[in-house]
């Protein structure tokens, strides 16, 4: 089995090699051209003609290539002046992923993993980027978080998403009650490429609600082939819920790889900073969740 999954690992990197070509081509093209992008549903939750035309290609391809496959949505680029435009193709087999590719067209990079077979940037550089070895990594205050603002600008989501952030961010010695004062709060606007930055090593924690499985399931097998975390939302986190459970709930939580302490090993590491992350946070529930 492990052959046939480097086979589509194969295949799939062909495919974010031509998207990368595609997007690269487009956002050249598209600084020629005045006319507004085309909108999803508001301002924020944006869809381009390129987005649509790699989406096309990728889905021409698997087709004829794989046609028992069933195909979800596989990109999400914003062709805006920004380097987090991301292409994803993740496989998931029983629901369970299996097969994950990110490219990042602007920083010429394309992250890869199969099950069983490690992961890599560009195919030869391990994964994170520290020669390979993760980091150490034992307070949720010493983390840089990945979080989004999101498409859903309603009052009732922005008051749990506020409230969280500022707990995340603030002092407790400074009168936020809660507070954990975490190093940092990023936002990159792309799921695919906040995983990435988990892989890499340059984000500690990812946690976000209302994205699809499309939307991590290549980042999945990315982050767990060199000994990442990833689980769902708190009440799935809490269960240990299965995967075929979590990659469905749209809710996710990605903490990246790190070595053990003298106390504790790296799943007891990874899953107390989790405990700690989400008593800090309120969910929210998206409207179309």
């Amino acid at each position: 089995m492990s052959e046939k999954y480097q086979d589509i690992l194969d295949f799939a990197y062909e495919l974010a090699e031509k998207a990368t070509a595609l997007i690269l081509k487009a956002s050249a093209e598209r600084w020629k051209n005045t006319e507004d992008v085309e909108q999803k549903k508001n301002s924020v939750d944006l869809v381009t003609e390129t987005d649509q035309a790699v989406e096309e290609m990728i889905k021409t391809a698997v087709a004829e290539k794989y046609p028992s496959h069933k195909f979800k949505n596989a990109l999400y680029s914003k062709l805006r002046i920004s380097p987090s435009v991301a292409c994803s193709i993740g496989v998931a087999h029983k629901s369970k992923p299996v097969v994950g590719v990110i490219a990042q067209p602007f920083l010429n990079q394309i992250l890869s993993a199969r099950l069983g077979g490690g992961a890599f940037m560009n195919k030869t550089i391990p994964l994170p980027l520290t020669g390979g070895i993760p980091q150490p990594l034992t307070e949720l205050s010493k983390c840089m978080i990945g979080a989004e603002w999101g498409s859903d600008r309603t009052q009732q989501t922005f008051v749990k998403k506020t409230a969280s952030f500022a707990r995340l961010a603030g002092d407790p010695s400074k009168g936020v009650n809660g507070g954990v004062m975490a190093h940092a709060l990023r936002t990159t606007g792309s799921t695919a490429c906040n995983v990435a930055s988990i892989a890499a090593g340059q984000l500690d924690v990812y946690w976000d609600a209302g994205c699809f499985p499309w939307d991590v399931c290549a980042g999945a097998i990315i982050v767990s082939e060199i000994g990442g975390f990833f689980s769902g939302g708190k009440d799935a986190f809490e269960r240990e819920a299965d995967m075929p459970e979590i990659l469905m709930g749209r809710r996710y939580i990605f903490i990246r790889a790190l070595p053990p302490s003298k106390t504790e090993t790296t799943i007891q590491i990874q899953k107390r900073l989790a405990k700690e992350l989400y008593e800090t946070v309120e969910e929210w529930t998206n409207e179309d969740m």
